[in-house]
């Protein structure tokens, strides 16, 4: 990951890979791969992943469920407005957008927020 300093404001940055999640541990297609066998299109990583990850993609899960309404809301009218829970949620975004990096680069640039929070880092300066 790169990271950079700022001397004027005392700083860091780091910069993320278009398919990383901020402060996830994880791989982008990774999470990818189970997200879509959440949502019943797919059959989830190949491996399967080991106790630590599996734990970890869990968790994004149950993180992902609980931001359906503020994604939905973000997605505006490139999903559908009726929507069924997250799984429902997740197909449409994959339809709107094809690959977990192409939501996590539109939720940035669009809405200055990512899949499962909205971080500091992602926020417009002052």
């Amino acid at each position: 990951m790169q990271r950079y300093w700022c001397p004027e404001c005392a700083l860091t940055l780091s910069v993320l890979a278009a398919d990383r999640l901020p402060y996830r541990p994880l791989e982008g297609p990774r999470v990818e791969a189970f997200f879509n066998a959440q949502a019943g299109i797919g059959s989830g990583p190949d491996p399967p992943p080991g106790q630590l990850e599996a734990g970890c993609l869990r968790r994004a899960w149950t993180r992902f469920q609980t931001r359906v309404s503020t994604l939905k809301e973000a997605f505006g009218l490139l999903i559908p407005s009726v929507m069924a829970g997250a799984a429902h949620l997740w197909k449409q975004m994959r339809l709107a957008q094809h690959t977990l990096a192409a939501m996590l680069g539109f939720l940035a640039q669009s809405c200055n927020t990512s899949l499962l929070g909205d971080y500091r880092c992602l926020r417009l300066p002052p």
